[in-house]
């Protein structure tokens, strides 16, 4: 045999029999290669992972993949919002009292803890559990929705609530839109500042939209825009 083949050989042997499901870091910090479930992709065929994403992965990866799946969710998705909520950071928490991993709001993980006695604000993982419980809730709000539209409506109502988003559907209704459109959508969310109460007095009853104005739709649309942007990434360099 020759020797330079079957020394490359052995070396990658060695190098999946030692980290199996794990994260390759050769050379730079940031990783030549990925590997996991003990499928190796070379560097040159995919974009780079960031630091910070081999990082979680290396702690957390197999955790949210599992966690994902049994609840039914692609965990590249999971994934893609828990970087957009937290960063990676275990003990983020935002000015609204939104904490962990999944930055649920307090009212939202003592719903989704009621059943389970668990401690979703200290414990990653089970923080982890509870948002992609309701990632998966989100997702199967907007089942009528097709494709990325189903992602993108689930991702908005995972940041600004279901009933921003309804009251944005029932705006791209009313103007002739398709509400299982993220398109229409995106395009309605703005209609929901005050700015354009003369229109919500044409549609709603009561002159304003189900649950109040919305100023901060902006972050929304960013949001999307962002989860989406590391899903698709992500969707390319790691396997379902």
């Amino acid at each position: 045999m020759n020797r330079p083949h079957f020394r490359g050989l052995i070396k990658r042997i060695a190098i999946i029999g030692t980290i199996g499901g794990a994260i390759i870091l050769t050379g730079e910090l940031d990783a030549a290669r990925y590997i996991y479930d003990n499928t190796l992709v070379p560097e040159a065929s995919i974009p780079k992972l960031d630091r910070q994403t081999y990082i979680f992965l290396n702690e957390y990866g197999r955790q949210l993949q599992d966690l994902s799946y049994t609840y039914g969710v692609d965990w590249r998705l999971a994934l893609a919002v828990l970087r957009q909520e937290s960063a990676f950071n275990p003990q983020a928490t935002s000015y609204k009292g939104a904490s962990g991993f999944m930055q649920l709001m307090p009212v939202t993980g003592l719903q989704l803890a009621a059943s389970r006695k668990i401690d979703y604000l200290s414990n990653p993982v089970e923080n982890m559990r509870l948002g992609v419980i309701h990632l998966r809730d989100m997702l199967r709000n907007y089942a009528d929705a097709e494709g990325n539209d189903r992602l993108e409506l689930a991702v908005a109502a995972y940041n600004c609530g279901e009933g921003r988003i309804q009251d944005a559907q029932t705006i791209a209704e009313f103007l002739g839109d398709r509400p299982s459109l993220w398109v229409s959508v995106e395009s309605a969310l703005p209609l929901l500042s005050e700015r354009y109460s003369p229109l919500h007095e044409h549609i709603w009853e009561k002159g304003k939209p189900t649950s109040g104005t919305f100023g901060g739709y902006q972050q929304t649309l960013t949001y999307v825009e962002n989860v989406m942007h590391y899903y698709n990434i992500y969707r390319n360099v790691l396997h379902e």
